[in-house]
């Protein structure tokens, strides 16, 4: 299939996830790969793009926001959707914030999209857009060095910037967790791997109502062999076992408590934390994610 891959190529003036979750594993798929970078795409006429290139399928994470990703061709994509002569797709980030203001004015602009939040499907249904498809977060394990568990340099961080309530969250702790920014991607992916047990605060500092929702990290730190231990969030158990693979907690006494419990026992820790990366490889591999979500949209 030839895929004109429409997504920002950093975020924010650093490197983004895309060429290692999207571009390489299309790739690796069998797929032709066009990637028109949104936010600096070297060929600025997208159209001419879409003649030359004569793609399959648009595959996009368009974000609706000028000032991140400046080249978006919105125009473009809804006269090919609307023609039906190509395929079109988005894949939706943040629904549980972005939905009401952003998602459900835009999503007939595609012939398909997904959503990283299973229960806000029926919410797309509900709107009249049927060509929903439940597309969560993923990572790309080839893009995580493997490091023994033994050999592992941090028994518990949280790799992400301090936003402030995440500030607020860490200062109200008891139990020392390693913080890691401002690290390329490369260094990322291994500081995921080099850690027993990462941390994940699943409330966007966006969202102004608090709630929390699916984040990618939920899939990077088991994607680096390392324990996920999670703020709750509902949908959750779509994807993991809960104690089983992962952990979850809702307030800062829980997380103590299971944290002080678990650095006491890293053998356990180890054991779950093998567990969660056999889900994560079988279910949640870049790959995988995206090899489902091409399959969706073919039946559309």
């Amino acid at each position: 299939m030839k895929i004109l891959l429409t997504l920002n190529k950093t975020y924010r003036n650093v490197s983004d996830t895309g060429h290692a979750y999207v571009y390489t594993p299309l790739q690796e798929l069998g797929h032709e790969v066009y990637w028109y970078d949104t936010v600096d795409p070297e060929e600025k006429d997208y159209d001419k793009i879409i003649e030359d290139f004569k793609p399959d399928l648009i595959f996009c994470c368009m974000t609706g926001n000028h000032f991140i990703t400046p080249y978006e061709p919105w125009n473009s994509i809804k006269r090919e959707t609307v023609a039906g002569r190509i395929k079109t797709f988005n894949w939706f980030c943040d629904d549980t914030w972005r939905f009401d203001n952003f998602s459900k004015g835009v999503c007939e602009y595609f012939t398909a999209c997904s959503t990283p939040e299973p229960d806000y499907i029926k919410k797309y249904k509900d709107i009249g857009y049927e060509n929903i498809i439940l597309g969560c977060w993923h990572a790309n394990s080839k893009f995580y060095p493997r490091v023994d568990f033994d050999k592992k340099e941090r028994d518990i961080s949280f790799i992400g910037n301090l936003t402030p309530n995440r500030r607020r969250f860490f200062d109200s702790v008891d139990v020392p967790v390693e913080n890691i920014f401002g690290v390329s991607i490369e260094e990322l992916f291994i500081s995921h791997s080099n850690t027993k047990m990462g941390v994940n605060l699943s409330t966007n500092d966006n969202d102004p109502f608090g709630k929390t929702q699916m984040k990618g990290r939920m899939f990077e730190i088991p994607a680096g062999a390392g324990l996920l231990v999670t703020e709750h969030h509902d949908a959750i158990e779509n994807f993991y076992e809960l104690d089983e693979e992962i952990i979850t907690f809702k307030t800062v006494d829980e997380f103590n408590k299971k944290v002080e419990f678990l650095l006491k026992r890293p053998k356990l820790v180890q054991k779950l934390a093998w567990n969660g990366y056999q889900r994560f490889l079988k279910d949640h591999d870049s790959k995988v994610r995206l090899k489902s979500i091409l399959k969706e949209i073919e039946k559309i």
